[in-house]
């Protein structure tokens, strides 16, 4: 009867409520959560190890570009690109994820990468890698690895710090001859690769060409700045200098500075080379 049926109704729809998404014979869904996970940048020269000890003020400060994959259980759950920054706040950024199953996540966020330098099939999180792509094409390029779990419906929140892989040379020059055109400073064995998940692999060289304007004295007075991905780990770095006079192709002095320097991740190295009568010497 009419009755009867109303009761049987009200019981699947009881049923319904509290086994959420269970269709088609299969099983309760299983259980999940949320987190909030808020992104900062490193600020620079930050004189430690853990990004989150210093921070920069303004996240889009230093960031205009995000690629980010989400790993659940090792296996990539959800990628995506993000140059609209629209849910920025002042010093983060900040992911949302909800309907987690419960388990083992990580997220990898590169900031910056907007040249393709990041490469690898992101199926595998080791696979990623940054590529320094030459002193002209790149980047400042920001990395984050950040592992969480999911075992209860609470939301969780996360600060998470984005770590520059960057180091960064000043050269300055004294008593550079008035007739000096051109300048092409090298630094020989630094790092090529960053891989996402581990460290810096191989080397490279980095070099860059300036015009060296006006002639005379106040082009000394100018700051020539280089990055390039830090020096590997016990070893050393050395900084070239190819100076040329007149546009000529051959240079009027071809020197290395010195074969005794490290590049630090997220440092300023300063290195002042003064001439004198055909000497060089630096500090």
């Amino acid at each position: 009867d009419m009755a009867d049926n109303i009761k049987i109704f009200g019981l699947l729809l009881l049923i319904a409520l509290f086994s959420g998404c269970v269709k088609d014979g299969e099983d309760p869904c299983p259980p999940a959560g949320s987190v909030k996970i808020d992104f900062f940048v490193e600020k620079f020269r930050n004189q430690s190890e853990n990004p989150l000890d210093d921070r920069e003020e303004e996240f889009l400060s230093r960031v205009n570009h995000l690629r980010y994959f989400l790993y659940k259980e090792g296996e990539l759950y959800k990628q995506g690109i993000i140059n609209n920054f629209t849910k920025a706040t002042s010093p983060s950024y900040s992911f949302q994820f909800t309907e987690l199953d419960y388990g083992d996540y990580s997220i990898i966020v590169v900031a910056n990468s907007t040249k393709e330098a990041l490469t690898g099939d992101p199926v595998n999180a080791d696979n990623l890698l940054l590529t320094f792509p030459g002193c002209a094409d790149t980047e400042d390029y920001f990395t984050a690895v950040f592992p969480f779990s999911i075992q209860s419906d609470e939301v969780k929140e996360y600060e998470v710090g984005l770590m520059r892989t960057h180091g960064v040379i000043r050269y300055t020059f004294k008593n550079m001859p008035a007739d000096i055109t051109d300048m092409e400073i090298v630094m020989k064995n630094v790092s090529q690769e960053k891989w996402i998940t581990g460290d810096y692999m191989t080397t490279c060289e980095a070099s860059r060409s300036y015009v060296v304007l006006p002639l005379g004295r106040q082009a000394i007075e100018d700051d020539y700045i280089m990055g390039t991905f830090p020096t590997l780990t016990d070893e050393k770095s050395t900084y070239h200098l190819n100076l040329y006079k007149e546009r000529s192709a051959t240079p009027y002095i071809s020197q290395m500075i010195t074969d005794d320097l490290v590049v630090r991740r997220n440092q300023l190295l300063d290195i002042e080379v003064t001439f004198n009568d055909g000497y060089l010497s630096f500090e």
